[in-house]
Order: C-alpha cells, then structure tokens, then sequence
C-alpha cells in the first residue's frame, strides 16, 4: 500500500507545484482529499500526523482539473 501513498513533495513534484501550495489547500479545503497517518492528538494540541496522498485519487483528481485552453481576456 505504500507505493499508492505519496507524500505532500511527491504530489507536488508531480503536479508541477510547491508542497506549500497544497499545504494551504489543505488549510482551506481545496485540493485531493488526503489522509492523515497515526494517532489523533489530544485537544489543543498540535496536529503532527503523516499527511498522504492515495495516487489514484489524486491523479483523478488532477485529470478532473484539466484543461484544454483558457478563455482569452
């Protein structure tokens, strides 16, 4: 199952961006869904879990957010 986990600079190298781009989407809930590895901390406490990436989804994900041309301006 780890080949089909990628991790946030895997997915980002892939689609061409920064880490910190999906960081945010994250934060803002945009982009993949992802996961989020190990145990659930406390309340109040900072949230250091794994973030992955299931690979098929993701790439869904990436065709369903393809695009031929933009409109001109």
């Amino acid at each position: 199952m780890s080949d089909d986990l990628l991790t946030p600079a895997d997915l980002a190298a892939m689609l061409g961006m920064s880490p910190r781009t999906l960081a945010n989407w994250r934060s803002t809930g945009k982009g993949p869904p992802y996961l989020k590895i190990g145990v659930e901390p406390p309340e109040g406490h900072q949230d250091r879990r794994k973030v992955r990436y299931q690979r098929q989804i993701a790439e869904k994900w990436a065709l369903a957010h393809k695009y031929q041309r933009t409109v001109a301006r």
